[in-house]
């Protein structure tokens, strides 16, 4: 039978939040020419936020059931300690825009509002740990060490994003065809950054969260208690 303390199998998800979509005449004088009233939108805004972290500890499950909860088969294998997480954003986008008259052509400002999450993440424990301390202890050690990897790839996540987002989605006076077309480019952009951001920082997650589970980390959670 194949020993090991924990598998990972962190459940990674995207949440969009729907988008806010404010394209309306915001140029402050109606009579102005169209130029003058894009001039006059107010700069476009990025801001980045996030939740802490925090975990629940849940030691209601047994080593068969953390064994399907993480995707392996009890009897095979021995799962003794998982940590789960749901990796998210919610995106909120507005866009102040002014149509010229008769509808030839249209600009307008963006803002951004992105809050990332890891929200909600649970540290199981295997009910069996009860009758021995040690060995619980050490299993808690291991899964203290993924639950640092996700703190540090949120807050590289969300300062790679605050440097960049503005400069991929360009922050200067945007400019289409007319209100609906500039709404359907800019959503895309937005969409498309944070898809293929979210698609980067989750594979990096993952290699960083399987060098935790390395098998020199296994060989000392094993021998922890062997004396």
């Amino acid at each position: 039978m194949k020993h090991a303390t924990r598998h990972l199998r962190a459940r990674l998800g995207v949440a969009l939040a729907a988008l806010f979509l404010v394209a309306c005449d915001a140029g402050s004088n109606p009579f102005a020419s169209f130029e003058a009233r894009c001039a006059d939108l107010p700069p476009s805004r990025v801001q980045v936020s996030v939740d802490p972290i925090a975990y629940a500890q849940d030691e209601t499950q047994s080593i068969d059931q953390l064994n399907l909860r993480s995707g392996n088969t009890p009897g095979v294998h021995l799962t003794f300690g998982l940590t789960t997480v749901n990796f998210s954003h919610q995106t909120q986008i507005g866009i102040r825009s002014v149509e010229n008259r008769g509808g030839a052509g249209a600009c307008g400002t963006l803002d951004v509002d992105v809050r990332l999450s890891m929200q909600p993440m649970t540290v199981y424990l295997a009910q069996e740990l009860d009758g021995s301390p040690c060995a619980r202890t050490a299993t808690m050690e291991h899964e203290l060490q993924h639950v640092a990897v996700f703190r540090e790839v949120l807050d590289e996540a969300a300062r790679e994003l605050a440097a960049d987002l503005g400069g991929a989605l360009g922050l200067g006076l945007q400019r289409a065809a007319n209100q609906a077309e500039l709404q359907r480019q800019l959503n895309a952009r937005v969409n498309d950054y944070l898809s293929e951001f979210f698609h980067r920082h989750r594979r990096a997650m993952e290699e960083r969260q399987q060098g935790v589970d390395s098998p020199a980390e296994y060989a000392r959670v094993k021998a922890a208690c062997a004396s």
